[in-house]
């Protein structure tokens, strides 16, 4: 049989012929598509490899440099500018409509200032250009968080409210139910009732935030509950009177001051401490940023127990009797003591004796109220007088009122309303700082951070502004020891040497004329600050004699003055 001739195969000597009728058509490129190249069966897509114009091209040196050329013009590339950001009013949507309004939105510039905390009129001081930098740098961060906090002030939809009677109405005489029927749904539901009338009195405090309440009953009774929930979350009865009860950093911890010693529970009512070096307590006083539990006794002493080591800081002899009225300054964390003289002292743990003395009111100081800014003290005494005083530096009484049957309870509320029983609460509350509704772990995460940030019990003072200025005499004070122990002063500024040269110019003359030519510059810019000084105390001399002139009459002798 004879062989049959078999068709070459396409691609290996013959190419295969291309028929018209089977070839398909170029389909369009679309501008979004990337650009193909045709490649063959078998080969992977990829750049065309010519291999004959790589055979031929020459090898240029290792070390030649050739500037690459741009594809448009022939002269070599110059480096590309940085990327400029367009102008946003220049830039227009997908339909080709320009914003009305393009930018930021603006901000009032009363708004930002009330969220600013920056005393933009005082200058910077003199300083290195390092920490002048980073002031300003501080500087812009804060102007820039308070133009945040303004715009997102708009999102704060709750308005705070407020008790307005009828003409002629006193809205003292308003009671609980009537507020009730007339608030919405939603407010009338927080209101609670508690019949308390077997253990009483009773003294009760909130958590810092505001969602667990804590009492304690003259006889011995002691609750906490989530009064939002109505959850009880724990109930007991210590026998024994309770004279104050306060929460700690956290609803976890309760203080309780019976009668005798004071008592650490935790929110399951049970005993964790007794602290015997407090005894016979009256008053008690939670300072959060410090983690200062401060107690008042019978006995007159002023006692601050650090609770998160559990050692007690300062015990202070108040020397004025039995101490139960007390409160705090919640700008300053300051103590206030009200005593039987009328006084109002104030104390800090870092010092042994008050640092400021108010004679407030003729009898006994009843109650005692200080407001979040640390502006206002009001006092109310045995005299049936409710004032306020100004806690700037003068601590003078800025007004007075004569109550029928005096006041024993006093408080400002969060809107700064002085009240002796309701209150006014903010309605747009700072979740970042005291969160109603965290869960358990970010109860402890946030005891974590506030550890780490508390602040020691030498920085309470009247003043907190003035921690971050130098203390200049103690700096002296220091100094003086300093070069005392050492003999001379480390800091002083070497005398001048000159620097030996060569070539015969370092002979003894010309060193002692180098010598004294820098002298002489010291003293002249000795002379030039004295001067100086002198035409300040000049200027200012005759501008307190033209004061004084233009004060008193004019008199014909007044042309023989010079």
């Amino acid at each position: 049989m004879g062989e049959m001739e078999t068709a070459p195969k396409p691609g290996r000597d013959v190419p295969p012929k291309k028929d018209k009728l089977q070839t398909k058509r170029k389909k369009p490129r679309r501008y979004w598509e990337e650009e193909t190249v045709p490649t063959t069966d078998g080969a992977s897509p990829g750049p065309p490899c010519n291999k004959k114009n790589r055979e031929l091209r020459p090898q240029r040196p290792k070390n030649a440099h050739i500037l690459k050329k741009s594809r448009i013009s022939k002269q070599p590339q110059v480096p590309k500018k940085p990327r400029e950001w367009k102008n946003p009013e220049s830039q227009r949507s997908l339909s080709g409509a320009q914003d009305p309004f393009p930018g930021p939105a603006p901000v009032p510039v009363e708004v930002v200032q009330k969220f600013c905390r920056i005393d933009k009129s005082r200058k910077l001081p003199r300083s290195k250009a390092k920490t002048r930098s980073r002031l300003e740098v501080a500087e812009a961060e804060e102007e820039e968080t308070s133009i945040k906090a303004a715009r997102s002030e708009l999102l704060l939809a709750e308005e705070p409210g407020f008790l307005e009677g009828e003409d002629g109405e006193d809205t003292a005489k308003i009671c609980q139910a009537d507020i009730v029927e007339a608030v919405d749904i939603a407010s009338a539901a927080k209101h609670f009732d508690l019949n308390l009338r077997q253990f009483g009195p009773y003294r009760l405090n909130y958590s810092r935030t505001g969602r667990h309440l804590a009492f304690g009953g003259r006889r011995g009774h002691v609750a906490a509950l989530d009064w939002v929930t109505k959850k009880l979350m724990c109930e007991i009865n210590v026998m024994e009177a309770v004279r104050d009860i306060r929460f700690l950093h956290s609803e976890a911890l309760l203080a309780v001051a019976q009668n005798r010693w004071l008592h650490i529970y935790d929110n399951q009512g049970i005993e964790l401490h007794c602290i015997r070096r407090c005894d016979r307590v009256t008053r008690l006083e939670f300072l959060p940023f410090h983690f200062l539990l401060a107690t008042a006794s019978e006995t007159g002493f002023l006692t601050y127990l650090d609770v998160s080591v559990g050692k007690i800081v300062a015990a202070l002899n108040a020397r004025a009797g039995r101490l139960d009225v007390m409160s705090q300054n919640p700008y300053n964390a300051v103590i206030h003591l009200g005593h039987s003289n009328g006084t109002v002292s104030l104390w800090s743990p870092a010092m042994k004796e008050p640092l400021a003395k108010i004679l407030c009111h003729r009898g006994g100081v009843r109650a005692v109220a200080v407001d979040s800014t640390g502006t206002y003290m009001a006092t109310s005494g045995l005299d049936h007088q409710l004032k306020i005083f100004d806690l700037r530096g003068t601590y003078q009484p800025l007004s007075t009122r004569t109550l029928p049957h005096g006041a024993g309870h006093l408080a400002f509320s969060q809107r700064g309303l002085l009240v002796a029983g309701m209150g006014a609460g903010e309605p747009n509350f700072d979740g970042l700082e005291s969160n109603p509704y965290r869960s358990r772990k970010q109860r402890q995460e946030w005891e974590v951070k506030a550890l780490l940030e508390k602040v020691p019990a030498e920085l309470i003072c009247l003043d907190p502004r003035a921690l971050a200025e130098v203390d200049v005499i103690s700096l002296e004070q220091g100094k003086k020891e300093r070069i005392e122990r050492l003999g001379y002063d480390p800091e002083a500024k070497a005398p001048f040497q000159p620097k030996p040269k060569q070539k015969g110019r370092s002979s003894t003359a010309s060193l002692v004329k180098r010598k004294r030519k820098v002298m002489d510059e010291e003293h002249r810019d000795k002379v030039r600050q004295s001067l100086q000084q002198q035409q300040q105390q000049q200027q200012q001399q005759q501008k307190e004699a033209k004061a004084k002139s233009t004060g008193a009459r004019p008199s014909a002798l007044d042309r023989f003055v010079r």
